[in-house]
């Protein structure tokens, strides 16, 4: 797709700057430095509108022609630094016209009503971005930055639903071209001693699970990383925790990585690990991403190749009866299968489940008895194999299933401790709360994602501490469309904060996934971070004196940070 763009030069003319914006001088200064490699970031979507920012503008229609074929595949998605897989980070959602957006219909990118005669305006895209070929681009942005320059924002694949790599008027650090990968079976991490051995691959930042899947494969290792295969492997997914379907026995991303390569906003390329910058290693390891500098290339432990035990069983979904008959027999197993190493996900009436630690097509049924009688005696299906590898399973059921991006999505889960399934009284609530759902019409998504088997973090990381103790990932998602009004996004709003009250209620003891909580929770700092928030804010402050990196209820957000920001109309809305 060939995208019209703006130069820079005519941009700088043109532009009035804000507050906390960049000045043309300073975007001159660091595009001379960088060799004329800052570029004007314009909207996905800006092919198919012929006016962009209320002014006349050509119309690529080839270019629109592929986007609107295109608009939901995240592999297409992921070749642009201005495109976000979930839209809700590109619009200025607090803009009461509605009108500060750049979007398709995502239910039919053909509608004309979207973009003929609109304006396609920048919303939260920011302003410029720097294609980050090595470490020296970003020391060069810092170091800018921090001589009075404006915002910086690290965009790593644009998974985040938290707005963490969109900011209106901000500098983008776009990742993507760091496509290192290197297998390395006797990694001794810099500075540590010689006989601290790991058995590793390191990743670019631009490296993504697909890629990093296969490359593990082909040296006969397994590589933990997300479900979705355009994820980024060191971006955000880890930095702020990082499940996958094997974390039950395995762990969490960030008990893996041993080493990050990272350029902090004071402008220094440093390697973090247990014996160097320990500190930043630790905030590194949970505490956010795009938050203590920009990773150029994390190191992980890997496994040996080996099989898999995988379970995909399903009943009737238009059967209320059975579909919750089902939920209620996975909360009566959850814990006797965590125990079996079990991981995967639940979509309501059916289950896609693998553990690593069952390589016997007997002991697999029998561990999953329960599960499958349930299924049989209600007229489902139940499928139990051995998978040669895990990249055979994640070939098969997750390469082979259709990923759809380019709705405006809010997620807002919560982390659901063991205690609730071990304990009758907690348990029953539970299960009448699913009923509620289920009766409603719902299929409840649920990542069975806990790093249950895997213990507590014995080699320090900075995670919400309630994943060691979680089992399940739960919450019910909302959404906006892209022509929603400002009060439809509003009562939107409330009715999440409405919901994650009675998550709370529901899961004593528990936490919040910060990569998949609600954007607007008012507890923010315990429910994402929890104890470890003040050391973390003091890291920050160590390594971001001027505050360079912002992002939304990252550390060291402010409530003054809030009122700039397109969230700013949500902050502090109450059910």
């Amino acid at each position: 797709m060939t995208r019209s763009t703006i130069t820079l030069c005519s941009l700088l003319a043109s532009t009035a700057f804000a507050a906390g914006t960049w000045t043309p001088r300073q975007i001159r200064d660091l595009n001379q430095t960088l060799g004329g490699r800052v570029q004007v970031l314009e909207p996905f979507a800006r092919p198919c509108f012929s006016i962009y920012e209320g002014r006349p503008a050509g119309r690529d229609a080839d270019g629109c022609r592929e986007l609107q074929d295109k608009y939901a595949s995240p592999t297409f998605r992921s070749q642009f630094a201005g495109a976000y897989m979930y839209e809700e980070s590109s619009m200025c959602a607090s803009n009461a016209s509605s009108t500060d957006k750049c979007l398709l219909d995502a239910a039919n990118p053909r509608d004309e009503a979207a973009y003929r005669g609109v304006s396609c305006n920048q919303g939260n895209v920011p302003a410029y971005y720097i294609e980050v070929r090595e470490a020296n681009d970003a020391v060069e942005a810092f170091r800018h930055a921090g001589r009075g320059g404006g915002r910086l924002v690290i965009k790593n694949s644009g998974h985040s639903f938290q707005e963490d790599s969109s900011q209106k008027g901000a500098l983008m650090l776009w990742t993507r071209r760091l496509q290192s990968l290197v297998r390395d079976d006797k990694f001794v991490p810099e500075g540590c001693p010689a006989g601290d051995t790991h058995d590793t691959i390191t990743a670019g930042a631009g490296v993504n699970c697909g890629e990093a899947y296969a490359f593990a494969d082909r040296h006969n290792a397994t590589m933990l990383c997300a479900y979705s295969p355009t994820v980024g492997v060191s971006g955000g997914w880890v930095q702020n925790g990082g499940h996958s379907v094997m974390s039950t026995t395995l762990g969490l991303g960030a008990d893996r990585v041993v080493q990050f390569t990272v350029v902090t906003p004071d402008g220094r390329l440093r390697v973090a690990n247990r014996c160097k910058n320990a500190d930043l290693f630790w905030a590194l390891r949970g505490g956010g991403g795009g938050t203590f500098g920009l990773v150029v290339d994390s190191t992980h432990r890997v496994e040996p190749r080996t099989p898999v035990a995988v379970a995909s069983v399903a009943v009737d979904a238009g059967n209320r009866d059975h579909v919750y008959g089902f939920m209620e027999t996975l909360v009566d197993s959850a814990l006797d299968l965590a125990r079996d190493g079990w991981g995967g996900h639940i979509y309501g009436n059916s289950i896609v489940y693998l553990t690593p630690t069952i390589q016997s097509l007997a002991r697999a049924r029998q561990s999953l008895g329960r599960i499958l009688r349930f299924a049989e005696d209600h007229g489902g299906s139940a499928n139990v194999s051995i998978a040669p590898s895990f990249f055979a399973f994640f070939e098969e059921y997750v390469l082979g299933g259709a990923f759809s991006v380019g709705t405006l999505n809010i997620l807002n889960t919560r982390l659901v401790p063991a205690a609730v399934f071990a304990t009758p009284a907690l348990a029953a609530r539970f299960k009448r709360h699913l009923r509620d759902v289920v009766d409603a019409g719902g299929l409840p998504y649920v990542p069975v994602v806990g790093p249950y088997m895997y213990g507590a973090a014995t080699d320090g990381t900075s995670v919400q501490p309630a994943w060691r103790t979680a089992l399940w990932e739960y919450g019910n998602p909302a959404a906006w469309t892209w022509n929603s009004t400002f009060d439809e996004r509003l009562a939107v709003v409330r009715d999440m904060q409405r919901q994650t009250a009675e998550l709370v209620s529901l899961t004593p003891g528990g936490g919040t996934y910060r990569n998949e909580g609600n954007p607007f929770n008012p507890d923010w700092r315990h429910e994402y971070y929890g104890a470890p928030y003040d050391r973390l804010l003091r890291i920050k402050n160590k390594y971001d004196p001027a505050g360079l990196l912002k992002c939304w209820k990252c550390i060291g957000w402010t409530d003054e940070d809030a009122k700039q920001s397109c969230y700013s109309a949500f902050d502090g809305v109450k059910a």
